[in-house]
């Protein structure tokens, strides 16, 4: 019924999804027992030019060079996070210094309950078990939010001395790494015959290449929404503009929150204070931002992949649908590994 090269094709294609899906399958599962030396990895290749310029440059030996190009890339990362910490950290306490004492708040909130009272006392009394149900419905949820946060912000204390051991680890790793790392390409490569060598260079070259686009257009995109929501909330005079900023960026990436959900909510509380002028302001930057992230997103993320603009939002739906974030990088990386596979045909001929 179909012709010989289409059935190729297609048995080509049939395994290079089972491939591929088995290695991702393999990496995020063992991904918590891995991640010191992912870590390192990455820290390697970031640390690689310096490894060169301070090796061929400056004739540093193999050694030496890598305990200061690693030493330097995790000194750059580290007074970045506390940069980022401290500013949290001032913000936070400026916020809760702010909050109002209890000794004035209970006034208002005995007012509020006395008019739910009067309310309470002239309501059908048909109505008043559905009002019960739903007050308590409302109550244990948010008893259960507040246990999972208290739960998780317990976990992450439990989990501290696990984090210093996977920091301390990494650090090795990306040592060890970064010295064998200008050996390990030629390592490798002698595994292959000639020709096998220019083939296999030209894929991870188009590899690397791929998905170092892919993680800057997305970064790009981060810092955009960043710098657009600091600006705007900066020009608004809205309190803890980094803290709502960073906040905003992370949601930002995230498929279930998004940006709105920061937007949104200190709109609502600006309505709610009477401040109208600036919740418009504030829904007017939200649509702003939305717009070029809608614009940037589909542009950006498709020419870096070398990919039609309308798979790639097929991909980013189709995967958040499915299985969040981890199924966008899913389909995301499966179509550009096999984007790449199919500009070098002559690797496994689909």
């Amino acid at each position: 019924m179909f012709n010989q090269e289409f059935l190729n094709k297609l048995r080509n294609f049939m395994i290079f999804i089972i491939v591929y899906t088995l290695i991702f399958v393999l990496f995020f599962s063992t991904l918590s027992y891995t991640l010191p030396f992912v870590i390192g990895i990455i820290v390697s290749l970031v640390s690689l030019p310096i490894v060169k310029f301070l090796r061929y440059k400056l004739k540093f030996k193999e050694s030496l060079s890598s305990l200061i190009a690693v030493i330097l890339v995790y000194t750059i990362f580290i007074l970045i996070l506390i940069g980022i910490f401290t500013k949290i950290t001032y913000e936070t306490k400026q916020l809760i210094s702010s909050i109002p004492k209890i000794n004035t708040i209970i006034p208002y909130i005995q007012e509020y309950f006395d008019k739910l009272r009067l309310y309470y006392d002239n309501i059908d009394p048909s109505l008043v078990p559905k009002i019960e149900e739903q007050i308590t419905k409302f109550a244990y949820s948010s008893l259960d939010i507040t246990i999972t946060i208290f739960n998780k912000l317990l976990s992450l204390v439990l989990k501290l001395p696990v984090m210093f051991l996977i920091l301390f680890v990494s650090f090795l790793s990306s040592y060890f790494f970064s010295k064998d790392m200008l050996n390990f390409k030629s390592s490798i490569l002698n595994i292959f015959t000639t020709e096998g060598k220019i083939k296999f260079t030209r894929f991870v070259h188009e590899l690397t290449k791929s998905i170092t686009n892919y993680f800057k257009a997305y970064s790009f995109i981060v810092t955009i929404t960043f710098l657009e929501t600091f600006i705007g909330f900066t020009i608004l005079r809205i309190n803890y503009a980094l803290i709502l900023s960073i906040v905003a960026a992370i949601f930002d990436v995230l498929p279930i929150l998004g940006v709105g959900a920061v937007y949104l909510s200190v709109a609502i509380y600006h309505i709610i204070i009477k401040k109208y002028i600036v919740a418009i302001g504030l829904l007017i930057l939200y649509l702003i931002v939305t717009i070029v992230r809608q614009i940037l997103e589909p542009k950006l993320v498709s020419t870096s992949l070398g990919l039609h603009p309308v798979a790639v939002l097929a991909a980013i739906f189709i995967g958040i649908k499915a299985y969040g974030f981890v199924g966008m990088l899913y389909l995301i990386f499966l179509m550009v590994l096999y984007n790449i596979l199919k500009k070098n045909k002559h690797i496994i001929g689909i």
